[in-house]
């Protein structure tokens, strides 16, 4: 199910683009080597696919959760099938082009929530603007109603980041999901810091 799951995003997100700038504009597939200059891409969040064309509408267990882009914050390992219908339709004003229906495992109860509601019940932060990351991905919340599984999230970390102008910040707050990479990567760092503490831990009560 994984690697049916994996093609559909690929399917999915093939008509994305963005802008690459070396110099001039390029639609080349770039080569990567030691020696390569510097790549610039300009990935616009906002239209993501060509006019012409709409995203899917996703459905977990017959409720509707978003677009397709929410389908990169969805566990696949608790995934039990998936069914595309093609046909178009419309919800909150937004026009789809279809929909994908989820079904997850019966061992498995995703919550979803939105991410201002996650922020108000896990943070506790000031009044000043707030940018969300889901693990590489920077999202476009304009709309206030971006869904996360809230079941799938492993950690939640909030930078105070300042900007150009004098004396403002922004909330930077970056989701890690409960993918097998994040997991390795968050044990790693606990170890390591278990391993540096440990002589000075230890000192005088052996």
């Amino acid at each position: 199910m994984k690697t049916i799951f994996t093609f559909l995003m690929f399917f999915l997100t093939f008509n994305s683009f963005c802008q690459e700038i070396s110099g001039k504009k390029s639609t080349d597939k770039p080569n990567y080597s030691e020696n390569s200059e510097v790549k610039v891409f300009y990935s616009d969040n906002l239209n993501k696919f060509h006019s012409d064309q709409k995203p899917a509408g996703i459905f977990v267990n017959d409720k509707f959760v978003g677009a397709q882009e929410i389908m990169s914050f969805i566990n696949s390992d608790k995934i039990e099938s998936l069914k595309i219908e093609k046909e178009k339709f419309e919800m909150d004003g937004t026009e789809y082009s279809g929909k994908i229906f989820i079904k997850m495992k019966s061992d498995y109860n995703p919550n979803f929530i939105i991410l201002e509601e996650l922020s108000a019940k896990y943070l506790e932060l000031n009044k000043n603007p707030r940018i969300y990351q889901i693990d590489e991905k920077i999202i476009d919340n304009s709309k206030n109603g971006i869904l996360i599984d809230e079941n799938f999230i492993l950690k939640i970390v909030v930078n105070r980041v300042k900007t150009s102008k004098k004396n403002s910040e922004i909330n930077l707050i970056r989701l890690l999901t409960k993918t097998p990479e994040n997991i390795k990567k968050a044990n790693e760092i606990r170890i390591r810091g278990i391993e540096k503490i440990k002589p000075v831990a230890n000192n005088g009560y052996n």
